[in-house]
């Protein structure tokens, strides 16, 4: 499953959710819901604003893939 790495991003910049939703104006409970990996889809516009604000230079540092931790059924 992807995944965002924005929770990281955030600590590592020392950057709360409220000053990265009031930067890109992306709603606030979104972007909570994104550092939490909480949202099951990701609007491309808003993934723009936060790769733009957060000056990434890889899609690679705002996502990543993780193994589903569910057991595959037999």
């Amino acid at each position: 499953m992807l995944r965002l790495k924005l929770n990281f991003l955030l600590l590592e910049r020392n950057m709360t959710a409220k000053q990265l939703s009031e930067l890109t104006g992306v709603r606030y409970p979104t972007v909570l819901d994104m550092a939490d990996n909480k949202s099951k889809a990701w609007s491309p516009e808003n993934l723009g604003k936060i790769y733009k604000a957060l000056g990434l230079e890889s899609v690679g540092e705002l996502i990543e893939y993780v193994e589903d931790k569910k057991t595959p059924k037999a």
